[in-house]
């Protein structure tokens, strides 16, 4: 009984991890996208 709740605790505690990992991630590529297309007009307006 101990041995199943331990797996479970330690399944959910990785997904968990896992999910803010990608969270963080996802978060960072979507600023750096608009930090380029914000250089992009820029560019694009000097021409």
């Amino acid at each position: 009984m101990n041995s199943i709740l331990l797996i479970t605790i330690f399944t959910l505690t990785i997904s968990v991890f896992n999910y803010l990992t990608y969270r963080r991630r996802r978060d960072t590529y979507i600023k750096a996208a608009k930090k380029w297309d914000g250089i992009v007009n820029e560019l694009s307006n000097r021409k």
